[in-house]
């Protein structure tokens, strides 16, 4: 017994004095905060009849009418934003588009959004719309950011939606306001970029 007590103090005298001589302190590396610019983007086809630049707007209107529904979780609103998405890309003349590669943009993604509105449309939960809503996002965003809108539209990114994977969405409205999660997470996610 004396001798396990000789070994606890002999330990604690020899903690106790190599402690006290290490005075320095290990260093934290400097973090600097920057403050990235958000990169600002033109559309890709710059000579879009203006008649249909109007009818890409307008399908753009009823999207985010959409967006803000599912910022309101409300998912009654949701379907009826949806089905007036699908009545405007119907409006869309694509004899109005003269070359072939607005042409091939137009005719690829038009189906690719209709099948997902409707996705949405056939379903009142508001999860499954959300998850929907992350594949319209993503057509609209290839719609205008090769056609644009004549006004600033920002794409924005929620690191947490669809599982941790992220989802992205348009809004001209600088403040974050995400659709993916509601009044649960309003704020989070930040502006990835700008097409104007």
């Amino acid at each position: 017994m004396k001798n396990i007590l000789k070994f606890v103090i002999m330990g604690f005298i020899l903690t106790f004095f190599n402690c006290k001589n290490k005075t320095t302190v290990p260093k934290v590396k400097d973090v600097k905060l920057t403050t990235d610019k958000i990169k600002e983007e033109k559309p890709l086809i710059n000579d879009v009849d203006v008649t249909f630049k109007a009818e890409i707007n307008n399908v753009y209107k009823a999207y985010n009418q959409l967006k803000d529904a599912l910022i309101a979780s409300d998912s009654v609103a949701s379907i009826a934003a949806a089905k007036a998405v699908i009545t405007a890309l119907d409006k869309g003349n694509m004899s109005l588009l003269k070359k072939n590669a607005s042409h091939k943009i137009w005719m690829s993604q038009k189906p690719v959004l209709k099948k997902n509105l409707n996705k949405l449309i056939g379903t009142a939960s508001l999860a499954a719309q959300r998850l929907a809503f992350l594949d319209i996002s993503n057509s609209m965003i290839k719609l205008i950011e090769n056609f644009g809108i004549n006004k600033k539209v920002m794409v924005q990114f929620c690191p947490m939606a669809d599982d941790f994977k992220g989802g992205y969405w348009l809004s001209t409205d600088t403040k974050i306001k995400n659709p993916y999660f509601g009044s649960k997470m309003l704020t989070c996610g930040s502006t990835k970029r700008i097409i104007n």
